[in-house]
């Protein structure tokens, strides 16, 4: 008999009990221990507190809107896109980030990143262990244990974490929606009303939608022309379920215009996700290596899951785990989104063929059965526990209950050079500091910065990535003695040629950044100094607490 509209708690009913072996104290003692590893793995995981390079923006961009109770929509922050139109698709992430940070700092901002991953990442753990025995929901923690190590890759304090939380709820209205409770879509409409005007990912979370709406609708036809067709090939779907999500992915395409841009956002969206990035590391294919290496296995353990389950294979389901294992190879910042789609929607799976395959895991069951592997096992993972809640406050951290901004990656000392001798000017910066600079340094309107082409044209970008490699570039679109000062990466090629250029003196510089300044004399302070100033040897070496300020706002 086909089971493939019962409800869930149907389906469970006729679930085989769980074994004997799975009641006894020392066995579920060793299983409270494993799901409290698994939570402080991901508690660790998502507590990484490096800043992200455009964390500064978002605190401003936010801050300002709530002061100013309005959208900006063209540039008010930097010197060579002063005036151009502004796309911004993060309005809702940057006043929430900025909210944060006004109310608690950088505390806050870390608080709030963590409290988004565990909730997105908890929310996918609880979709994969839906319908599962007690037994097989120790595979959805052990499945979460490998998949958090490569979500926690997207959780920096940034607008993507929105986008994964959203994507997370996406699934669980469609599987809802698949198991015959159709009221739930009326929140697609208002998901994507508020999704859209959060982060530019929801351009992913429609393709979604409208990728589960055809791959039903197709699993609909299939059924009616082929009707004796096994049931876990093409599992039976309603009509009205099928006519559900066409309405849903209308009502979703309806909210999406519902934001200050309007169609022009969209457009910029496509665009944008269309336009090749090979500078910028996480829009490069994902790596096949050590560092990403959970991703690979969870694309292997994911296409081994459907190919030898015995479960119904809902089409729409390994079309989006098909879609976002594509997505998260061919751009590393997708990565952690297919992780989460992979836990919800493919763990029910994993677990049925370890169940079809038990007669070949049967030595592994009767290790687990051995009270003494129970009790070593049960004192490993509460000492392995404890590591990582140790090491969640200790490990490669100074400053562990806020955002740290390490010296080898950002130009703390720099900036602080700049702020104390009043260095202030148009300012050439690498991209990365961009927004760094707009934070801690108002009178100083960078070159370029994170936002990329939301308001920088693509010639202008392109430009000043040639400058930083000494390539030759188009002074048309991009003119470096248009700038007073420059704040570059001590090891830059563009750095040294730029020392060079009639006009141009090195005044600073230390491990990380040097600062240069054209026309020094514009600069009083500096006459007081021999240059150029040497900064500390350990400014490429210290982790600095980011600043519970907002120097703009004095």
């Amino acid at each position: 008999m086909s089971t493939g509209n019962l409800p869930v708690d149907q389906l469970n009913s006729s679930a085989p009990a769980a074994p004997a072996e799975w009641c006894n104290a020392r066995l579920r003692a060793m299983r409270i221990c494993f799901c409290a590893f698994v939570l402080m793995l991901a508690i660790y995981q998502l507590s990484e507190n490096t800043t992200d390079p455009d964390l500064w923006g978002h605190i401003v961009y936010g801050q300002e809107m709530l002061h100013s109770r309005s959208i900006p929509k063209a540039d008010i922050y930097s010197y060579t896109a002063l005036g151009k139109p502004w796309v911004n698709h993060e309005v809702v992430a940057e006043i929430i980030l900025g909210g944060v940070h006004a109310l608690l700092g950088g505390s806050g901002v870390l608080l709030l990143k963590v409290a988004v991953g565990l909730l997105a990442f908890g929310l996918s753990l609880r979709l994969g262990m839906s319908g599962l025995s007690r037994s097989d929901r120790f595979v959805a923690w052990a499945m979460g244990a490998l998949a958090v190590v490569e979500i926690s890759y997207g959780f920096a304090a940034r607008p993507q974490i929105f986008t994964a939380l959203f994507l997370v709820v996406e699934l669980a209205l469609l599987l809802r929606i698949h198991a015959g409770a159709h009221l739930w879509a009326l929140g697609m409409p208002v998901l994507f009303g508020v999704w859209i005007n959060t982060h530019g990912g929801a351009l992913a979370g429609f393709g979604l939608l409208g990728l589960s709406a055809g791959s039903t609708t197709c699993q609909f036809l299939a059924r009616k022309i082929r009707p004796g067709i096994a049931d876990a090939l093409v599992p039976p779907v309603s009509l009205k379920t099928v006519v559900v999500l066409w309405l849903a992915l209308f009502g979703a395409t309806a909210a999406l215009f519902c934001n200050p841009w309007k169609a022009e956002l969209l457009r910029w969206l496509i665009g944008s996700v269309l336009w090749l990035r090979p500078e910028i590391t996480e829009w490069n294919p994902t790596p096949f290596g050590w560092d990403h290496a959970v991703f690979f296995i969870l694309m292997a353990l994911t296409l081994f899951s459907w190919i030898f389950t015995r479960r119904p294979r809902a089409w729409w389901a390994m079309a989006a785990c098909a879609a976002f294992a594509f997505l998260g190879w061919r751009a590393l910042r997708n990565a952690p989104l297919f992780s989460l789609v992979a836990l919800a929607l493919t763990t029910p799976h994993l677990a049925d063929v370890l169940a079809r395959f038990s007669g070949q895991l049967e030595n592994l069951r009767s290790l687990l059965r051995q009270p003494g592997f129970q009790k070593i096992a049960t004192v490993l993972l509460v000492c392995a526990t404890i590591g990582i809640g140790v090491g969640t406050f200790t490990l490669h951290k100074s400053h562990p209950l806020t955002m740290e901004i390490p010296g080898s990656q950002y130009p703390n000392e720099a900036v602080a050079f700049m702020h104390e001798h009043e260095l202030r000017g148009k300012s050439l910066v690498f991209f990365d500091w961009g927004e760094m600079v707009i934070f801690h340094l108002p009178e100083c309107p960078p070159s370029l910065d994170g936002r990329l082409d939301t308001c920088y044209s693509r010639a202008q970008i392109a430009a000043q990535w040639k400058f930083y490699k000494s390539e030759p570039y188009d002074t048309r679109v991009f003119n470096p003695d248009d700038a007073d000062l420059a704040l570059l990466p001590r090891n830059l090629a563009g750095t040294q040629a730029l020392s060079f250029r009639p006009g141009w003196k090195t005044v600073y510089m230390d491990e990380t950044a040097v600062i240069l300044a054209r026309n020094v004399q514009n600069f009083p302070r500096l006459s007081e100094l021999t240059l150029p100033v040497i900064g500390p040897r350990s400014a490429g070496q210290e982790r600095v607490a980011f600043a519970d300020h907002n120097p703009r706002w004095k």
